[in-house]
């Protein structure tokens, strides 16, 4: 489930390196949906990124300047716990809040279990 990932329209708008965006997307790929909360340690990004733990911690600052409607992408505390405000906002204004995330899944399978069977007549007018 952690790798459910749905991206935020307003981040293309932003001014930031290839590798701050990767970045970014990493930590929204393993963001809890259950919990709402961030589900990486730094040290997982500099693994899986092959960079050093100090560009991380750059990278990460550098993210932390930057907002979208007054909510910044990265906030943290000394870099030992870290929060993702934007995102988590994100995932409330489409209604994708920890209540829901179980019937919003149900649907997603239902869907494709339907488009898998054939019955998607109503999609098809030509």
């Amino acid at each position: 489930m952690r790798q459910f990932y749905i991206s935020d329209p307003k981040i293309f708008d932003l001014k930031m390196s290839s590798f701050d965006f990767k970045l970014y997307s990493y930590l929204c790929k393993n963001y809890d949906l259950k919990r709402l909360t961030p589900f990486v340690r730094m040290i997982d990004c500099a693994d899986h990124m092959i960079v050093p733990l100090p560009k991380i911690k750059e990278a990460m600052q550098r993210l932390a300047l930057l907002n979208i409607d007054y909510k910044p992408l990265i906030t943290h505390k000394n870099f030992t716990y870290f929060d993702m405000p934007r995102y988590k906002f994100f995932l409330e204004s489409i209604k994708f809040t920890k209540n829901y995330s179980n019937k919003g899944f149900n649907k997603v399978k239902q869907n494709i279990y339907t488009y898998q069977n054939g019955n998607y007549d109503n999609w098809s007018s030509t």
